[in-house]
């Protein structure tokens, strides 16, 4: 549970780094960069420590395909960031438990309690945000809701298919996995758009983000190995407060009471979904 909770922390100080540092930069940029160092840092550990590889051809394609999955919705994650706030991105991170808990309930038979009331509660919650965003331009909302739920989708399948991986492979070799794909996608996404790549030894808040990330994805991996994706669940909804609260503080992003309704109905129903 501990890893959980520091999981939670750390995302939420990186979330806070990512809207700071795409204000700056090109999303790809900051993605290349960043999974650059994790990447190196990722190779010398697996140097020095003992690993299990994948051993059949189906595995290879699964963990591939789970590492895709989470690289493409860190890509829409950062556009979606890079035009919008962090309360829309809060809320679409919750209504993924909506995926994550229908799964489980149809596929592997984890029955949460008070399943219909926190789907009813959570998408109560996420149309009060909807209609109160409707006052913004059509081409701004349909581009960003399209990022936003598009990080949603892949992040809760990512998430789900690496409870799978936990099983048979280790944190530490699913985590080195997953930020070599994010460099090899972004790396191809960025020579296509012929974007420049940033200077690998400029000091900035880039390089403060490698390591905060690689510990919110380590402890968040260990704590979703000794738990279940529910527990998991339950404990990530501290992130989405936590981001909430750093970023009107540190990013003086307006506070609107609409936020706070319709966030406490959503958390509500995925904390019954738990």
């Amino acid at each position: 549970m501990e890893y959980l909770i520091l999981s939670s922390l750390f995302f939420a100080i990186n979330n806070v780094l990512w809207k700071w540092v795409v204000a700056d930069y090109l999303p790809l940029q900051v993605i290349v960069k960043r999974s650059m160092v994790t990447s190196l840092f990722g190779v010398v550990v697996l140097c020095v420590s003992d690993f299990t590889i994948y051993t059949t051809l189906g595995e290879a394609l699964f963990v591939n395909l789970t590492c895709i999955l989470g690289a493409l919705g860190l890509v829409f994650m950062i556009y979606a960031l890079k035009e919008s706030t962090l309360n829309n991105f809060i809320h679409y991170s919750l209504l993924g438990s909506i995926g994550t808990a229908s799964y489980l309930y149809f596929v592997e038979d984890i029955v949460p309690q008070n399943y219909l009331l926190g789907i009813l509660l959570i998408l109560l919650g996420f149309s009060i945000f909807l209609w109160n965003q409707r006052f913004t331009s059509k081409t701004v909302q349909f581009s960003t809701h399209r990022y936003l739920m598009l990080m949603t989708l892949c992040f809760s399948i990512s998430g789900i298919m690496q409870w799978y991986n936990l099983k048979t492979h280790g944190v530490v070799f699913l985590v080195i996995h997953q930020e070599i794909e994010v460099l090899i996608i972004a790396g191809i996404l960025i020579r296509y758009l012929k974007q420049p790549i940033l200077t690998f030894f400029k000091f900035d808040h880039i390089l403060l983000m490698a390591p905060i990330v690689v510990i919110a994805i380590v402890v968040g991996m260990h704590g979703l190995k000794a738990t279940d994706p529910f527990i998991s669940n339950i404990v990530s909804l501290t992130t989405p407060i936590l981001t909430m609260i750093l970023a009107v503080i540190v990013l003086k992003e307006s506070f609107k009471w609409h936020y706070v309704t319709s966030m406490v109905l959503v958390i509500l129903g995925a904390w019954m979904l738990c």
